[in-house]
């Protein structure tokens, strides 16, 4: 009870904390923390500001052992929650299985899964982490087991009769065919379910007229028999009735495909039923984790296809119109679309839209408050209800972008948002297709899709995805979602030096989440507290860019790097009229934010360094180099030079993914040390990602170019060590075990630039036996590579220079 003591308090405190319990930040309308604050935090942001992920559980496979191994390398990453989605073993389209799961017996809320689920907020509790859910099976809409014929979506179905008049007909109506629902995740069952709603006589001829119509509902009897005396003329009858659309949940757990609907979102009654029958059982399992580590509820994107009619609408549409809708429906069926039927089919979209936000979405926001939970949703694409509006329902509304584009939302869900008083717009961040999400994806890929979202109004991600893996450690990359990416979680090559990305992240979003939104402008993103101007700004070009206007005057900007996470005062700029005009000089893909203060802070802030000039050499002669493969014992090797690893002879070399350390010494005299001089690293080119030291110290993790580090400090006359740790992506290894044969049936093959699946978990894996192939490392659901899919370029490539500078601070 409590709980609901704590919700109701804030509830009527006035808008719910947009984040409370568990959310990114910030009270919907608090003010915005202090700059002070906000710098004490810039290095390393609270749990509040941090990432979430999409946490995917496939099928019956999930564990214990897994789902704390899961949550802990979240916590270690620095993401800071996770909404669960229970799909289908694996996912192409939609449903896709694969055969001979190991656990069959964990269906969908068996008291296995309820345990699993129980745990994983038992140990999100003791992590500091925050869950939610998906509110139904799969990741679209709602809707589940529990959903009758009856309770599903519906839609107007019917038969025509041609009557000849002037006498009296007896006849039998034909009874409309039901529909089967072509959608994703069908399986092709036509309706059983029917009921009528009407019976309609429409003048022949295509000027008829809706006064016309003849209402002879009364004339039909149960049986579908008519016995009416029809006015001379030709008549079309229309017998027209409801029927549910078969529209399902996808891509459902494999134990309850085939028998999952989608609700009636029209119908406050079913919607009511399925939020009874979703959060009822939910709640009860998990009890004192409600509104503590269990804080939401997610609605995912629209995926259930149409629906024009509900059991209420017929006095619904003569309550909000004004007018009976049936003579106009059996006019549209008897003639077609026609100019004068433009207002009418206005007038029904429009009811159409009210039912589902009224008897829908708010129902949906209701039940979800009622528990104590809050509601978060991506409202941003159907054609049946209004997008701007349907933003003010959520606490949390949220948009999506996918990997490969600028990582731009909508203008509608960031402008209402401003409307309706949303601090936080949230975004599914980096879904990724097979073509380009292959476990080739790395941070300084995701950058620009991630700049661009935070450019058009973003500033909360949802990681898409952290799959869950359920199975001992030696099976990696191990369960994937079917064919879709990105691929975060666990076993991921880079998810170590990976947690700089994801503080580049949770810098980036505390910053975003301040204030007010103002305006976003190409590569520019403005908002506005009452202590500052916020900008960001970013390099979406190829080329690079250096001056950028600001429209504000009379004040100093400070340049906030979250890549670094550093202050920097700023020298070199200028006002021309209503603008400051700043240098930034921001390469391909980088970013910054420039923040005007209204009075100078007393936070730290470094000085702006000018660089009077500077000489470059090249670290030349042999690296050593030691191999930590992710799946194989480490060895060690001299090379002559950095390369890329993918064109050696030697296959340990070519197919290796993990992570390389490469050490080499240098000197350095004592002119080049000292005040008025300063020492940067350029690696050059390398894959993916590097962690640096300096005489064995960490100086920092290079995720994306240019990949250049200040080393002054770690610095000393003669002789200095530098050890470069360079993380590869798994693509090479996986290619590397299509070299041998497999030791499992392959499955559906969707060709080279999709991928194959593999068809069913082999025997000798569920019985936890030896691999026959002593070949294959890796083992996963989904194969992305053939034996003669080209490499990647991986490791340190170069060239590595040494940069000494001599600078004027």
């Amino acid at each position: 009870m409590k709980r609901f003591n704590l919700y109701f308090k804030y509830l009527l405190a006035g808008t719910l904390l947009a984040g409370w319990p568990g959310g990114g930040g910030l009270h919907a309308q608090e003010p915005a923390e202090t700059l002070q604050s906000l710098a004490r935090q810039f290095g390393d942001p609270g749990d509040g500001y941090r990432p979430y992920v999409w946490w995917h559980w496939m099928g019956s496979n999930f564990s214990r052992d897994g789902i704390r191994k899961d949550l802990e390398a979240m916590k270690e990453a620095g993401i800071g929650g996770a909404t669960i989605f229970n799909l289908a073993s694996a996912v192409q389209e939609t449903h896709a299985p694969t055969g001979n799961n190991p656990w069959p017996e964990q269906t969908y809320r068996s008291p296995a899964y309820w345990d699993a689920l129980r745990f994983a907020a038992s140990e999100a509790r003791r992590l500091g982490l925050k869950l939610g859910i998906h509110n139904s099976p799969g990741y679209a809409t709602t809707g589940g087991p529990w959903i009758t014929e009856e309770q599903g979506m519906q839609t107007l179905v019917s038969s025509q009769t041609k009557v000849a008049g002037g006498r009296t007909v007896s006849l039998r109506l034909e009874k409309p065919e039901r529909p089967v629902y072509k959608g994703y995740g069908t399986n092709g069952r036509r309706a059983t379910f029917y009921r009528d709603v009407a019976v309609m006589a429409v003048p022949a001829g295509a000027d008829a007229d809706a006064a016309e119509v003849l209402d002879i509902s009364g004339r039909m009897d149960a049986e579908g028999h008519l016995d009416w005396h029809a006015p001379p003329g030709e008549w079309n009858v229309f017998r027209i009735g409801h029927a549910p659309t078969m529209a399902n949940p996808h891509p459902l757990p494999d134990d309850i495909i085939g028998k999952s609907l989608e609700v009636d979102k029209m119908s406050r009654e079913a919607s009511l039923y399925h939020w009874q029958q979703m959060l009822g059982p939910l709640t009860e399992h998990l009890g004192e984790y409600i509104g503590d580590s269990f804080t939401f509820i997610h609605i995912d994107s629209y995926e259930a296809d149409e629906q024009d009619w509900t059991p209420a609408f017929r006095d619904e549409f003569v309550r909000r119109k004004g007018y009976d809708p049936l003579p106009w429906i059996a006019l549209r069926l008897s003639v077609g679309e026609r100019d004068d039927l433009e207002v009418f089919a206005a007038d029904y979209k429009e009811v159409v839209n009210r039912l589902f936000l009224d008897s829908g979405w708010a129902v949906a926001r209701e039940m979800i408050h009622r528990a104590g939970l809050l509601f978060y949703w991506e409202p941003y694409y159907s054609p049946l209800f209004d997008q701007y509006e349907a933003v003010s329902l959520p606490d949390v509304p949220m948009d999506e972008f996918w990997t490969g584009g600028s990582g731009a939302i909508g203008k509608t869900t960031v402008r209402a948002a401003r409307q309706y008083g949303k601090r936080l717009v949230a975004a599914e961040a980096f879904t990724g297709r097979p073509e380009n999400s292959h476990y080739t994806e790395d941070p300084a890929f995701l950058k620009h899709s991630a700049d661009g979202s935070f450019v058009s109004g973003v500033n909360w991600l949802f990681l898409h995805h952290w799959v869950h893996q359920p199975f001992d450690d030696r099976y990696q990359p191990g369960m994937g979602m079917g064919w879709w990416g990105t691929h975060f979680g666990r076993h991921q090559t880079w998810i170590g030096p990976g947690r700089a990305f994801f503080r580049y992240l949770a810098r980036c979003q505390m910053l975003l989440q301040q204030g007010t939104y103002m305006a976003s402008q190409r590569d520019m993103t403005h908002r506005r507290t009452p202590e500052a101007e916020l900008f960001f700004v970013t390099n979406p070009d190829a080329e690079a860019k250096k001056t950028y206007a600001f429209p504000v005057t009379g004040r100093t900007p400070e340049r906030w790097d979250a890549r670094e996470g550093t202050i920097r005062q700023t020298a070199h700029w200028r006002e021309h009229a209503d603008s400051t005009y700043i240098d930034l000089n921001l390469q391909p893909d980088e970013s910054v934010f420039v923040i005007f203060p209204r009075r100078e802070g007393s936070y730290p802030r470094l000085p702006e360094t000018e660089i009077l000039s500077e000489t470059a050499a090249s670290l030349a002669g042999t690296w050593s180099v030691s191999f930590a493969p992710k799946l194989e014992p480490p060895f060690r090797r001299v090379l002559a030079a950095p390369a890329d690893l993918s064109k050696h002879a030697d296959d340990a070399l070519k197919y290796f993914s993990g992570t390389a350390k490469y050490e080499k010494n240098f000197r350095m005299a004592s002119d080049d040390l000292g005040s008025g001089k300063r020492t940067v690293l350029d690696l050059g080119e390398l894959h993916d990602i590097a962690e640096l030291e300096i005489n064995g110290q960490h100086v920092s993790v290079l995720w994306s170019p240019p990949y250049r580090a200040d080393i002054t400090s770690f610095l000393k006359k003669g002789s200095n060590t530098i050890a470069v740790y360079v993380t590869t992506n798994w693509a090479n290894r996986l290619i590397g075990d299509e070299q041998f044969p497999p030791d499992f049936e392959w499955g559906t093959d969707r060709g080279v630039e999709m991928g194959r699946a593999m068809k069913a978990y082999p025997d000798w894996f569920v019985r936890n036996q030896p691999r026959p192939s002593q070949g294959r490392k890796t083992f996963n659901i989904w194969y992305y590579f053939r034996k003669d899919s080209p490499l990647q370029p991986a490791g340190l490539i170069g060239p590595v220079r040494i940069i000494r500078q001599t600078v004027k601070e």
